[in-house]
């Protein structure tokens, strides 16, 4: 469940293979917190699915790192709400494809 996925830890996080990383649902990914999103690794934010994606927030959006923006496949970019892309950093932006 969503409240489940925003429990777990970190670490516990990192622990999912990219496989489960994509089968994670768009209220699930919704339900990350933001260190959670931040601490995802490139791998397994490239494994969400563009619905995945675009149930991002945007402070979850915000917290991702530059490494993590970069790493984004250019449909998971087009998937990004506006309000997500207008919050991230002018940095950031540069490392979109």
């Amino acid at each position: 469940s969503s409240n489940a996925i925003a429990a777990l830890e970190t670490a516990d996080l990192s622990a999912i293979k990219t496989a489960g990383i994509a089968a994670l649902s768009s209220a699930q990914v919704a339900a990350l917190t933001t260190a959670q999103v931040n601490n995802l690794a490139t791998a397994s934010l490239a494994a969400l699915s563009t619905a995945g994606i675009a149930a991002l927030t945007t402070n979850q959006v915000v917290a991702l790192t530059s490494a993590q923006l970069s790493s984004l496949a250019s449909a998971q970019v087009a998937a990004l709400s506006s309000n997500a892309i207008g919050a991230i950093e002018t940095a950031d932006i540069v490392g979109l494809t």
